[in-house]
Parts: C-alpha cells; sequence; structure tokens
C-alpha cells in the first residue's frame, strides 16, 4: 500500500456517516456506509463522456477535468487531508490545485457560485443539539453548506425540530438524507482522546464539553 494511502487511512478513520456515534439519534448504523471504489468512481465518468488522456487527467470534448480545492491553515490538519484527497482524486482522474487560503474565502465563493471544492471542518457538537449548524449550514441561502444543492424535505425538518424539538425518527430522516444525497462528503470525524488515572474515579466523559464530572470525580484511596 502506498505512504500517502496510509496516510488517508490514518486521516480519514474511515467515516461511514456524517454523524458520529457520538451525536445519540442523530448517528444511525443501518444506513449503508460510504466507501472508497476508484474503479466505479472511473467507470461512472466514462459513462458520462470522460475518459483518460495522455497524462491520465479525465478528458471530454478537449476539457480537462481540473478543478480547485479551498482549504485553511487556521486548522493545521486540513490542508494535509487537501493533500491526500488530491491523491485520491488523481487516482480516478480529476486534477487538483490546492488554494489554502483564508477560512472566509469558501463561505465567499459559496455565495458568489464560484466554490468548486472545499475541504473545511464543521462542529455538530458545538451545542447538545445540531439543529442549529444544519440550519445555518443546510439552509437554501448557508454559507457552509453544499452550493447549488437544497432538500425541501431536510428544510422541513430541520424547522419543525428547531420550533417543536426532533423526534429520534425525525433525526433518522435528516441522518438518511444525509447519506442518500451528499450534499457533503465526510472525510474525518475530529477524535478527542481522553486519558483518565486509574486512580481516578467518576470520572464523566462528556463529548459536548457542558461537564466535567467534577462532583462525581474522586481519588482512589
Amino acid at each position: 500500500m502506498p505512504v500517502w494511502r496510509k496516510v488517508c487511512c490514518a486521516i480519514r478513520r474511515r467515516p461511514p456517516r456524517s454523524f458520529p456515534p457520538a451525536l445519540a439519534g442523530w448517528h444511525d448504523p443501518s444506513l449503508a456506509p460510504l466507501s472508497y471504489d476508484p474503479e466505479a468512481a472511473r467507470a461512472a465518468f466514462a459513462a458520462a463522456g470522460w475518459t483518460p488522456g495522455p497524462d491520465g487527467i479525465l478528458q471530454n470534448n478537449g476539457q480537462r477535468f481540473a478543478v480547485d480545492l479551498l482549504t485553511f491553515p487556521d486548522r493545521p490538519e486540513l490542508p494535509l487531508a487537501a493533500a491526500v484527497l488530491e491523491q485520491l482524486l488523481r487516482e480516478v482522474g480529476i486534477d487538483v490545485t490546492i488554494n489554502a487560503t483564508n477560512a472566509s474565502e469558501i463561505p465567499a465563493r459559496h455565495a458568489a457560485g464560484t466554490l468548486q471544492l472545499a475541504v473545511f471542518a464543521r462542529n455538530f457538537a458545538l451545542v447538545p443539539d445540531p439543529v442549529g449548524t444544519l440550519m445555518q449550514d443546510y439552509a437554501p441561502t448557508g454559507d457552509w453548506g453544499a452550493m447549488g444543492w437544497s432538500s425541501p424535505a431536510l428544510t422541513a425538518l430541520v424547522g419543525k425540530m428547531a420550533a417543536e424539538g426532533g423526534s429520534d425518527h425525525d433525526k433518522a430522516q435528516v441522518a438518511a438524507i444525509f447519506q442518500a444525497e451528499l450534499p457533503v462528503l465526510p472525510i474525518a470525524w475530529y477524535q478527542l482522546t481522553l486519558a483518565v488515572s486509574r486512580s481516578a474515579t467518576g470520572i464523566v466523559a462528556d463529548p459536548y464539553e457542558r461537564t466535567f464530572g467534577l462532583k462525581t470525580a474522586d481519588l482512589v484511596r
């Protein structure tokens, strides 16, 4: 296995769905997981008229499949993830130019309709309910969601959940829409590692960081 592929596996942690297990109700393990299948991708492009040129890059009627990928260095892992994606897409036949710029450039190009690809990080766990982030990102005028994509069903569900609260069924429907239509591609889940000494008890690991379990924490004597 090439080194870059090993790095890719380490970075991605192979997230099969948009919502991680820490988001109870939103994470649906029954959904068919996402996968990386370059052969199937090449076959789909060939069916659409895109064939490899002399340099291996796909072309159609003389047009090369070349795109710009924006990211930002504020999060040091993002340019590295972008470099791995560049290699993965090149394996399919897509020429990617990475542009590590200011984070504000992504929503700016999104609004202008000129964004092609972007690697960025979003936190669904800033508050215990990700509805606020979903409303901001995936409303028809969202800044960080998928450009040119909208789902009336998702908009209605998220609006209902914001006003009335959502059931597990509502959350599962949102997760199913994300998995079926892929407004964005999840490439990595952020992982917070917690280490607790054997001499401590009552420690609480809260992914939302609302509590650190200080009331129940104690030392083994």
